[in-house]
């Protein structure tokens, strides 16, 4: 018997993010509304609601719903907040975000992604977000300040740049991973910004592939 994407759908809130404490309903809402299946090729739309994360070509995934929940439920997102969004991919975790906020602006430095993603959002209908241009390292300063920024990867260091692009009172949220320790696990971090002075608060141990575009020469301490 098949199982009809709709059923895998609900499964995947009730077995993947329920017990992983994600009882926001606003943010399960979202992945309930979200069709996870039209961000994938069409031949991988039955492993669409699979737990584990979904190469989509070279070096760049379709995180597991679990960990973008989990991301996604470190900060309180309010419906006013704008967020920008690093590394859009094929568009799903904006899809998500635009269902929590006012407005989201992703950048997707593959000009290829960028253009299926911009795609499957307006067919969708998600009319509060835009996936642009540019250097994931970068940000998008033109739409800037944000109250939120996520990067749904992992990276070594996060530059000045970024939180330059947060409003006061802003959370950056991502996960901090040393390339060259191969042993170690990465950590979940949210950066927050008061007057221009950035905290951290380490959240929970995960393992998220590396998002491209982070080759950072500048020093930072973390």
């Amino acid at each position: 018997m098949t199982v009809s994407l709709e059923i895998m759908n609900k499964n995947m809130i009730d077995g993947q993010l329920k017990p992983m404490g994600i009882n926001d309903p606003i943010i399960l809402e979202a992945f309930k509304n979200i069709p996870r299946e039209l961000f994938v090729d069409k031949d991988k739309s039955s492993f669409s609601y699979y737990e584990g994360n979904i190469l989509i070509k070279d070096n760049r995934w379709l995180l597991s719903s679990m960990l973008i929940a989990r991301l996604i439920n470190c900060v309180s997102i309010s419906s006013d907040d704008v967020i920008l969004e690093i590394g859009s991919c094929t568009g799903y975790t904006t899809a998500i975000l635009e269902k929590l906020c006012s407005l989201v602006v992703g950048v997707e430095e593959d000009p290829e992604l960028r253009a299926l993603a911009n795609k499957t959002l307006a067919k969708i209908e998600s009319n509060s977000s835009i996936i642009v241009g540019g250097q994931h390292i970068l940000g998008n300063i033109k739409s800037a300040p944000y109250d939120k920024i996520f990067i749904f990867g992992s990276v070594e260091k996060v530059p000045n740049s970024l939180f330059d692009q947060l409003s006061d009172n802003g959370s950056l949220i991502t996960v901090i991973k040393n390339k060259n320790n191969h042993k170690s696990c990465g950590n979940a971090v949210v950066f927050k910004k008061n007057k221009d002075i950035i905290s951290s608060s380490k959240v929970f141990d995960v393992e998220v592939p590396f998002m491209e575009g982070f080759n950072i020469k500048e020093d930072f301490n973390f």
